[in-house]
């Protein structure tokens, strides 16, 4: 059954933790986040979108070379956003034509301690994918990102649209 709020015939695609998605069709991306951060980026020339869900800023340094798994490694923003930067390259896509967003990194897994803290997975998160996009001379059109609620996010890779929706309910772990 196709989601009433998105009012088209576009496919739609549920992209899960530690996943990515780069494509020249037509589609809305689903994702829920929390911690997690979603990065997107699109381009009307030649209509090129992507899209990931990384969980963790980069691997951690004591594990052999930091190099994950073949099919870990989008669950790091280390990882995912070269990739992403990547495609666009190949297709000859300069940085000023990327429009780019991000999303995520809320601070949900420690609800008792101060979600403004720099040690949280979620600011870590956010941190890592501005700091390797100002490094790429990316300009941010759009986040939504921090506090202390997770939220769900719909990309239409036709437009580079993202819908926004907050999850308004404390996420905790016991």
């Amino acid at each position: 059954m196709k989601n009433p709020i998105l009012h088209s015939d576009l496919p739609q695609v549920n992209l899960k933790s530690g996943d990515l998605i780069i494509t020249s069709e037509p589609k809305w991306v689903i994702t829920v986040l929390g911690s997690c951060v979603a990065v997107t980026m699109f381009c009307i020339r030649p209509r090129l979108a992507a899209i990931c869900h990384a969980m963790l800023p980069h691997p951690r340094p004591n594990t052999l070379n930091a190099q994950p798994h073949p099919a870990e490694r989008f669950r790091y923003v280390s990882h995912a956003l070269p990739q992403m930067v990547e495609k666009f390259i190949a297709k000859r896509i300069a940085a000023s034509e990327i429009e780019v967003k991000l999303f995520g990194g809320a601070n949900i897994l420690h609800a008792n301690c101060d979600p403004h803290q720099d040690h949280w997975v979620g600011n870590a998160n956010v941190a890592a994918a501005r700091q390797y996009l100002d490094d790429c001379q990316f300009s941010v059109a759009a986040e939504n990102v921090g506090g202390t609620q997770g939220c769900k996010i719909i990309f239409n890779t036709r437009t580079g649209e993202v819908l926004h929706k907050p999850l308004h309910r404390e996420m905790t772990l016991p």
